[in-house]
């Protein structure tokens, strides 16, 4: 028995061009499967608004709210944050729905494979190049790396420290956190199941089963606090883009 399985690449339908594989596996339907979930919610939710909110819009107007006031704004401000809103609202919300649709049976987590959390650590890291010299010239973009109030003399020490974190560690930090968290908390609850299995014992799932019950409750909370933290991150490193503080 292979405890790992449940994170391997299935291919469900081949399909080939030549040598360019397009096929569809496992992972791709979960992703699918996670946009259709969270759209056909959020739809039902937003659907035939009215000046005096329903309970279903109360709640979709607090996860605006939330997302909008007390995530974007406080890490952006007011101004960038109604331009980056729909952009950072829609990396919460599609890596929420890709944590949690590896928590229905039968499904694969998305995000606990290394290659969602890279490209979406790629995109913001792309994002925020181009921001900071769009806002701030190929002058200010390369004065984000060599800042005023340093002596000339030591740039020679703060360049490459001021490069690696902005081209190396804040990629990096997005795409481990959320790669190691996603992967670790779904390996867990796996390995708990798979210990019935393994001792070929039923009397183990007395103890088990409440245990991996009680964790697949703390991974629903990981999942959203992981989506959280790298809206956050992404807000934040855009914000530091649009006002870079050297």
């Amino acid at each position: 028995m292979d405890i790992l399985e449940h994170f391997y690449l299935k291919i469900l339908v081949p399909i080939k061009f030549g040598n360019v594989d397009i096929s569809i596996t496992n992972l791709t339907v979960s992703m699918f499967l996670a946009v259709f979930i969270f759209s056909v919610m959020l739809l039902l939710l937003a659907r035939k608004p009215k000046v005096v909110p329903t309970k279903r819009q109360a709640v979709i107007e607090m996860l605006i709210g939330f997302v909008k006031e007390g995530l974007v704004y406080q890490m952006m401000g007011k101004d960038a944050g109604d331009r980056w809103f729909p952009f950072v609202s829609a990396i919460f919300v599609f890596i929420l729905a890709n944590n949690l649709v590896g928590l229905i049976p039968g499904t694969y987590t998305p995000t606990a494979n290394p290659v969602v959390p890279l490209i979406f650590s790629l995109i913001v890291f792309f994002v925020v190049q181009i921001t900071n010299i769009r806002k701030n010239g190929i002058k200010g973009y390369i004065r984000t790396f060599a800042p005023k109030f340093v002596p000339s003399w030591m740039y020679v020490i703060v360049f490459p420290i001021e490069l690696i974190s902005n081209w190396i560690a804040k990629p990096l930090s997005l795409f481990i956190r959320l790669t190691a968290n996603m992967l670790a908390g779904h390996i867990i609850i796996i390995v708990l199941q798979s210990m019935i299995i393994f001792f070929k014992n039923y009397l183990i799932a007395v103890p088990v089963v409440p245990f991996a019950t009680i964790m697949m409750g703390f991974e629903i909370f990981v999942s959203a606090i992981q989506a959280y933290i790298f809206a956050v991150l992404s807000a934040m490193y855009i914000g530091n883009a649009e006002n870079p503080m050297h």
